[in-house]
């Protein structure tokens, strides 16, 4: 999968069954977040949206709609180059999202087991040409904090919000989570379908 498989809020566990669906390009408007769940966007089918018709309340499925997850390979050789939109000084950690208008990959596969974990805000040491804050990020609603409600066996469906979301709707299901470790705000999932 490139020369980096996670980010701070997610990462692959196991590839078994991996699909990568190609040749598709990321939003011409806003950057999504890596680990996000995506869909072909009816409007223009050489693009992917946030999951709206797969998403949980949205009426589709994600069993017959086309969707996975977005993953874009930031290239090791470049991505601190601001002549394509690095800084120097940031970890392919720090790339989080995927460039307007590139081409992406959409993943999904049943047995691939993948990882997401809540982050908090942040202040680093600063860099040479980059912000020293991070904000927080939500991959899924209710993991780790004061009263966590994710637990194993829990369906996870994607939410308009933009983040996963407990579900017992089987048609808006896209991952079961396999193990909770909500002292790290990060849990393990299986997708489905």
């Amino acid at each position: 999968m490139g020369s980096s498989t996670t980010t701070r809020n997610f990462g692959m566990r196991r590839f078994t069954n991996l699909v990568r669906e190609g040749r598709l390009r990321a939003p011409a408007a806003s950057a999504l977040r890596l680990g996000t769940l995506v869909e072909i966007d009816p409007t223009d089918t050489d693009r992917v949206r946030q999951a709206v018709d797969a998403a949980i309340g949205g009426g589709g499925d994600v069993r017959t709609t086309e969707c996975g997850i977005l993953w874009y390979e930031h290239d090791s050789q470049t991505f601190n180059d601001p002549r394509f939109g690095g800084a120097a000084g940031l970890l392919p950690q720090d790339l989080d999202t995927a460039p307007v208008g590139r081409m992406v990959q959409v993943l999904h596969g049943p047995g691939v087991k993948v990882w997401l974990r809540n982050t908090e805000a942040s202040t680093t040491e600063p860099g040479l040409t980059f912000s020293n804050t991070r904000d927080a990020v939500t991959m899924v609603s209710g993991l780790g904090g004061a009263t966590p409600t994710v637990e194993v066996g829990d369906l996870l469906g994607w939410n308009t919000s933009g983040y996963f979301a407990v579900t017992t709707n089987i048609g808006e299901a896209f991952l079961r989570v396999t193990a909770v470790y909500n002292d790290q705000n990060r849990c393990d999932a299986e997708i489905l379908v």
